[in-house]
Order: structure tokens, then sequence, then C-alpha cells
């Protein structure tokens, strides 16, 4: 995290606490965004903890929330499938019953 911190003096033309601040801001904000599963992982990576156990571990967690997340949209697309064709059943059925009653009411056949 200093490395970062540092880079932020450097470039921004911040003082260390401003930096170190902005920092933990971002890292808290970026916590925000993320899956509880993942948000854990956060000040580790600003941190600077490198290694392929990590990196794996990221990997498979970011993996796993896309599979569960394709699943529930896969799941909620079919619900809305189910339930666009009983609206649209219904509304044809309205449809016809309300013609039907048009029709009734100006003499005309059913």
């Amino acid at each position: 995290m200093q490395e970062l911190i540092n880079k932020i003096i450097s470039e921004v033309g911040l003082s260390s606490e401003q930096a170190t601040k902005t920092v933990y801001t971002v890292m808290d904000f970026v916590k925000t965004k993320l899956p509880p599963g993942l948000s854990g992982n956060i000040e580790s990576m600003f941190s600077g903890a490198k290694g392929e156990a990590h990196e794996a571990s990221y990997t498979e967690k970011a993996t796993e929330f896309a599979g569960a997340t394709k699943d529930k949209l896969e799941d909620m697309a079919e619900i809305a499938k189910d339930k666009l064709g009983d609206v649209a059943e219904q509304a044809e059925d309205f449809a016809k019953d309300a013609l039907g009653k048009l029709k009734g009411m100006f003499g005309g056949d059913k």
C-alpha cells in the first residue's frame, strides 16, 4: 500500500496524510462495490500482497461469482418468459372478450 501512497504523493502532489486518506477512501469504496466474498480481500490486494495463491483465489472467486450470476440470470429469464406467455394469453382473451361485448352492444354478432 505504501507504494501506491508514494505514487500518489509524487504524481498528484498530495501530502502523505492526504495520499493515505485517498488510498483508504478508494479501498473502502471498492469494497462496497464487490460481493461480500471478494470484498474481504481488498486490503491484501491494496497492501501489495502477491503470490499465485492470492491470484488463483481471486480468479476462482470471480469465476464462481460469474457462474452463479449466469445461473440466476438464466433462471430469471425463464421465469420472465413464462410470465410473459401468461400475460400475452390473458391479453388476447381480454381483447376477444371486449370485442365480443362491443359487438353485442351495437347489435353485431359475437
